[in-house]
């Protein structure tokens, strides 16, 4: 895989914030996690890349975890060889120390700001937060609706699918990704990861960004869920003694839209964007006359996702110009000689 992998945390989803949070990188690795704490403009972000850029200068392996709501900005990072996780442990993702002072430590940002200097702005705060929220329901919700129309139009494929011809093919590909040669053992685990959000730059893929070796495409049509086949793979994979990597979808709960087998330096994926050695057509699995007669409803639906996925990018743009109106109230009354001293002693204490 690549020396350095780009990554979400944490994507929108239809019902909720969903957060890796929690599997940044394997627990018996982690012997430093340095969770950020302070308001918008306090530089969280920019804390993250300097230590990220102190430590792997030598270009170290390491996972750079970007913000959903703002792919330019950082929302963790990870550095194996060090040991160390660092990340944001604000809202929507709020995260405390599990073990306090023996590893986790609290860094926080925020007493870097001029508080006093802030109290008088309090009233027009509260009312961009108040707003920033309200996009950020707004967002929820056409995502809600795409993916109910989404969730029923990949029933109405999966009921047109050939069981018998689509197990078979899953059979093949499981022999075709236990057929690589293992090139580093790891422990036997399943971790979440996510590579795909909806974003205010609309919905991104990252997997061209976390590339492995070989890459295995899995033909798919639109709104066709590949989440079984993927799973099932994913259960001998793992039953044959490997850990594996689900990527989350974030539009349909519940499923996935990639698997990956580090020690096989195998990703399975269903998008385009990155060349693939091999490809299983799950569209094969289709017969065309009972497809047909759902074209038409599928079509339909397809369309009907796109306009509220749209909907729901213009809300979640709405609501990063509203945080960059925030900032507008921090950034001003923040001591960054302080911030810098406060940077410098973590970066001593990690040497």
């Amino acid at each position: 895989m690549n020396a350095s992998r780009t990554l979400f945390p944490g994507a929108m989803g239809p019902d909720g914030f969903i957060s890796c949070f929690a599997h940044l990188m394997p627990e018996e690795q982690i012997r430093r996690c340095l969770i950020l704490k302070g308001g918008p403009g306090v530089g969280k972000s920019t804390f993250m890349r300097r230590i990220h850029a102190s430590l792997c200068a030598g270009g170290e392996a390491s996972s750079l975890y970007v913000c959903s709501g703002d792919p330019d900005s950082l929302d963790a990072v990870a550095v194996p060889h060090a040991g160390l996780v660092v990340l944001d442990g604000t809202a929507p993702h709020v995260v405390d120390p599990r073990i306090p002072g023996a590893r986790d430590s609290i860094i926080n940002l925020g007493q870097c700001l001029n508080e006093e200097a802030m109290r008088p702005r309090l009233s027009p705060i509260r009312v961009c937060m108040d707003d920033h929220a309200a996009c950020t329901r707004r967002a929820r919700s056409e995502m809600r609706a795409a993916a109910a129309i989404r969730a029923e139009c990949a029933e109405t494929i999966r009921a047109c699918i050939d069981e018998r011809r689509q197990a078979r093919m899953t059979s093949a590909l499981i022999a075709s990704v236990l057929d690589a040669p293992q090139q580093a053992a790891q422990p036997r685990a399943v971790r979440p990861v996510i590579t795909d959000a909806l974003t205010p730059k609309g919905v991104l893929c990252l997997i061209g960004e976390s590339a492995y070796g070989r890459v295995i495409r899995l033909a798919v049509r639109d709104l066709m869920d590949a989440g079984d086949v993927l799973r099932r793979v994913s259960a001998a994979v793992s039953a044959a003694g490997y850990a594996v990597e689900e990527h989350l979808s974030p539009f349909l709960p519940g499923s996935l839209l990639h698997l990956g087998i580090p020690a096989l330096d195998t990703l399975i994926t269903t998008s385009d964007l990155i060349p693939a050695e091999q490809t299983f057509d799950l569209c094969a699995c289709l017969p065309h006359a009972a497809l047909l007669r759902r074209e038409c409803a599928l079509e339909q639906g397809a369309a009907s996702v796109r306009t509220h996925t749209q909907r729901a990018v213009t809300a979640l743009q709405q609501a990063g110009q509203l945080h960059d109106e925030l900032e507008t109230f921090y950034v001003p009354n923040m001591d960054f000689a302080r911030w810098q001293q406060i940077l410098d002693e973590t970066l001593s204490s990690l040497a």
